[in-house]
């Protein structure tokens, strides 16, 4: 997949991605801007408030998005993986109580939240959210996750096709969005 004029939603390193990343305006508590040429959107805050279906849709629409690449920060892995699933950890669902929303279900499908992406080493992570992510669990064989779990439901439910990427740092990140 081509994702040179596609929107990448940054949904962790923030502040490293902050240093690269020209803001040209906000739009339904979120922030966008470029980093070479490509679309950057990013939440100003991870909470209901921000992620839930009427913020997912105008985003949608301002954007045009039809398919969204997520990135998220990881544990427990080398490199960039493609994320596959997630389990979530975290405690929290920005679901819940915010369906049914325009013509979108009140029960949706989640089971097929996430498309492979070529190329990539795959993986099924679990997330905790910011505050949990800062003192991990200690488990073996786990990939952690900071927030994919709690945004990739959202974006899904209103009918964008998602692809997710994590990685444990920025430099990683931003060369794999450099080379797509």
């Amino acid at each position: 997949m081509n994702y040179k004029q596609k929107p990448i939603y940054l949904s962790s390193f923030l502040k490293e991605g902050s240093k690269y990343i020209k803001t040209e305006g906000s739009i339904a508590g979120h922030e966008f801007g470029k980093i070479e040429k490509k679309t950057i959107i990013w939440p100003k805050n991870i909470d209901s408030a921000t992620i839930n279906p009427k913020s997912f849709i105008e985003l949608k629409k301002q954007f045009k998005l039809e398919r969204l690449l997520i990135i998220d920060k990881l544990a427990g892995t080398d490199g960039v993986v493609s994320i596959i699933n997630h389990i979530n950890r975290s405690g929290q669902n920005f679901l819940r109580g915010n369906t049914p929303e325009e013509k979108f279900p009140q029960f949706p499908d989640m089971s097929k939240i996430y498309n492979k992406i070529k190329g990539l080493d795959t993986a099924v992570v679990h997330t905790l959210g910011y505050k949990r992510f800062q003192d991990l669990p200690n488990e073996e064989n786990v990939v952690w996750s900071e927030v994919i779990g709690l945004i990739a439901p959202v974006a899904h439910y209103v009918g964008i096709k998602i692809f997710a990427i994590g990685g444990n740092t920025f430099e990683n990140i931003k060369q794999y969005i450099r080379n797509t």
